[in-house]
C-alpha cells in the first residue's frame, strides 16, 4: 500500500479473502504466519499517519473498518496469531487507535480458560495460574 495507495482496499480485501486467510494461517509449522504479519504490518504502516490526524477522510475511515475487521477476524479465528505477534503489531498501531490496540491485547490462546469476572466468589490469588510467574 505505501508504493501504490490505491491498492490499498485490494490490500485489505486480500488479507481477509475466505480462501486466503485460512489457507496461509493454517500452513505447516506456522510458515505462513510471518508471511501474513509482514503483509499486516505494511497495511498498518501504510495506516498510521492517516489515523494520527483529528479528521479521517471517508475513504481513510473505510480503510480503517476493513482492518478493524481483519482483525476481528483474526481474534475470532487465529487468536494464537495475534498472541504471537502482539508486540509488533502494537509497535505499528498509533497510540490514539485504542480500539485496534485493545483488539490485539485481548487475544488469548485457545486452550487458556479464562475465569469468569463475575461470580461473587472469584479469589484472584487462589487460581492456579497465579502461581506461575510470567
Amino acid at each position: 500500500p505505501q508504493r501504490v495507495p490505491a491498492f490499498s482496499f485490494a490490500w485489505v480485501e486480500l488479507l481477509a479473502h475466505r480462501q486466503f486467510l485460512p489457507r496461509i494461517m493454517s500452513t505447516k509449522h506456522e510458515q505462513g504466519w510471518q508471511v501474513f504479519h509482514r503483509l499486516l504490518v505494511l497495511l498498518l504502516s501504510f495506516l498510521a499517519p492517516h489515523l494520527r490526524q483529528s479528521v479521517l477522510p471517508k475513504s481513510v475511515q473505510m480503510l480503517y473498518k476493513g482492518t478493524l475487521r481483519v482483525l476481528l477476524v483474526l481474534l475470532h479465528d487465529f487468536p494464537e496469531f495475534l498472541c504471537d505477534f502482539h508486540f509488533a503489531l502494537c509497535d505499528e498501531i498509533p497510540a490514539n487507535c485504542i480500539q485496534l490496540r485493545n483488539l490485539v491485547l485481548s487475544a488469548f490462546p485457545r486452550s487458556m480458560r479464562l475465569p469468569d469476572p463475575f461470580l461473587p466468589d472469584l479469589k484472584v490469588d487462589t487460581l492456579p495460574e497465579m502461581a506461575t510467574t510470567p
